[in-house]
């Protein structure tokens, strides 16, 4: 494929769609060109009836172009994966046939009008918007490797990854955690930005923003939210622990080296106390901080000596490498 075709599928694939504003009628001829150009796009339909096309990423893994879907259905036919989804190489692949989700605020009413996608390593649907029941569709019949529901909530909510994995999955009611109105930019130069309670400590020119998102002012500033554990959109096992659960924006945005982050004591650990941080992963590239999808750790801190706040340790290993969910437990 040609540099310049790559590097636009690839945005492309890794957002889930093209940029708002982009033009849908020409999404067809879009996939012709990247079709002639070594790799193949069809569409998949979605149970809501709007489309929702699948594209292929194994040209990144170099495995040439291949048909991510079923491009050959009658546009009026039914949607079907009768015949399973189309055999793949890949390992740890789940064939994803449907998935139902629905966006509510905190008091449980439906959010309209947001988009999710079903994005693998190796697959990503375009963009499912809720309806007024806050509800989105997929019909896919793909294999995917490592498959997840995922929200990129922008300046407006707190974004999110979580698992696919059954063919068939209608997942509970997930409570969307809106962010601040208005954030603070990040110094070039390094330093301290703040939303709200929560600090991050970031080093000159460490920032680097998700290439896939828009570059308005909004979505270049820091933002926070806590989020309520019981209603975390990215479940995470008993076993973990978490008793703390922030969001930071923008998503995936990384920091390198990474930055100390500061959060309230909400738990109420006594002071001096070690804590494990982990995050959650939003983006399914490889070489990632923590695995998508899922939570991993991204290091310890330590309870101020007044016991109000919590901040990540210094070191190898400790600190915020990504912007993500984070959340935190008593060190075990």
């Amino acid at each position: 494929m040609k540099p310049a075709f790559r590097a636009f599928f690839h945005a492309l694939k890794r957002q889930g769609g093209p940029a708002p504003g982009f033009p849908s009628l020409l999404l067809p001829l879009l996939c012709c060109v990247i079709s002639s150009v070594g790799v193949s796009c069809s569409s998949s339909s979605a149970v809501s009836g709007a489309p929702d096309a699948a594209v292929s990423a194994h040209d990144a893994a170099g495995e040439g172009g291949q048909d991510a879907g079923s491009g050959d259905q009658d546009a009026d036919a039914a949607p079907s994966c009768a015949q399973g989804c189309p055999a793949s190489g890949l390992a740890n692949t789940v064939c994803v046939v449907t998935v139902e989700a629905k966006l509510v605020d905190d008091s449980g009413g439906p959010i309209a009008g947001e988009d999710l996608l079903v994005c693998g390593y190796n697959l990503c649907s375009l963009p499912g918007k809720t309806d007024s029941q806050g509800t989105a569709h997929f019909f896919l019949c793909e294999p995917m490797v490592a498959p997840a529901l995922k929200l990129i909530g922008g300046a407006s909510y707190v974004s999110f990854a979580t698992a696919v994995t059954k063919t068939d999955s209608v997942f509970a009611p997930i409570t969307l955690v809106p962010l601040p109105t208005s954030g603070v930019p990040f110094p070039a130069a390094g330093g301290k930005v703040t939303s709200g309670p929560v600090t991050l400590d970031v080093p000159a020119n460490s920032i680097a923003f998700d290439p896939t998102q828009a570059t308005t002012p909004d979505l270049q500033v820091f933002l926070a939210a806590q989020v309520d554990v019981a209603k975390v959109a990215a479940p995470f096992p008993a076993s973990l622990g978490l008793e703390a659960v922030w969001g930071l924006a923008p998503v995936n945005a990384t920091v390198t080296p990474p930055g100390t982050l500061t959060i309230p004591n909400t738990p109420a650990w006594p002071a001096g106390a070690k804590v494990d941080f982990f995050m959650n992963g939003v983006e399914a590239a490889a070489m990632t901080a923590v695995p998508y999808g899922a939570w991993g750790p991204v290091g310890t801190g330590t309870v101020s000596q007044d016991g109000k706040t919590i901040t990540t340790d210094p070191g190898a290993g400790n600190g915020i490498p990504v912007l993500s969910m984070v959340g935190v437990r008593l060190h075990m």
